[in-house]
């Protein structure tokens, strides 16, 4: 028999869901500061990422507490349950009746020697629940992470340089409209180099990018900027 949860994984005290009401309350949600829909309409936002390759950005929040902390938990502690907080916040936070859903959900494939080590892709785990929810398919297949180098300690030209080397896409057949389903998005590099590489090979393509968090230079106000 499955036992109820009985404590929050964030802060450690009773409750009968995985995030308790209060820490759930705390948590500061891009929609409750009143940045809606495609993120990229907001310059406090789309001057701080690369979408040269994409049209639409959704998020759930700013990469601090609590995603930090669940964006954590899953890649170094396999902690399963966070993949399913995040994507059912970022359904119900930024997901409504008038969003035009994609045909499919792609997954940013990671190294193979990080899949080895966590025996998972923190992002496709993210993408099934979230096919789960709007009934939508993920497809896994449709990238691969085949060469480039650490990005660390190198310039912005050369990581582009390096992220255009290091990824083989195959555009998935039958769709027209994809979303690239991502954990914590920094610059927006990765996922507009695997999105320029879509459209390069369908021009037609309508591609979106969904982070469950996104980290800015400047923390964002309840003021819209």
């Amino acid at each position: 028999m499955r036992l109820p949860n009985l404590v929050c994984m964030l802060c450690n005290q009773y409750s009968d869901t995985p995030v308790c009401s209060f820490c759930k309350f705390d948590t500061r949600f891009l929609l409750q500061l009143n940045y809606r829909g495609n993120l990229l309409r907001y310059p406090a936002i789309s001057q701080q990422f690369r979408h040269t390759g994409y049209s639409c950005l959704r998020a759930c929040g700013e990469y601090v507490w609590p995603f930090d902390t669940l964006i954590h938990n899953t890649k170094f502690k396999r902690c399963l349950i966070s993949p399913s907080i995040l994507a059912n916040w970022f359904v119900e936070m930024c997901l409504d009746d008038d969003s035009l859903l994609p045909d499919c959900l792609l997954p940013v494939p990671i190294q193979l020697r990080r899949f080895i080590r966590r025996q998972f892709n923190q992002s496709t785990e993210i993408a099934r629940q979230i096919g789960r929810a709007i009934d939508r398919p993920i497809n896994t297949d449709w990238a691969s992470r085949t060469g480039g180098k650490t990005q660390s300690g190198l310039s912005r030209a050369e990581r582009l340089l390096n992220l255009r080397q290091a990824f083989t896409v195959q555009v998935p057949e039958d769709v027209h409209h994809v979303a690239i389903i991502d954990d914590v998005m920094t610059t927006g590099t990765t996922a507009d180099v695997l999105a320029r590489q879509l459209r390069a090979q369908n021009p037609d393509i309508i591609v979106e990018v969904w982070a469950m968090a996104i980290t800015l230079r400047k923390p964002l106000t309840q003021t819209r900027l």
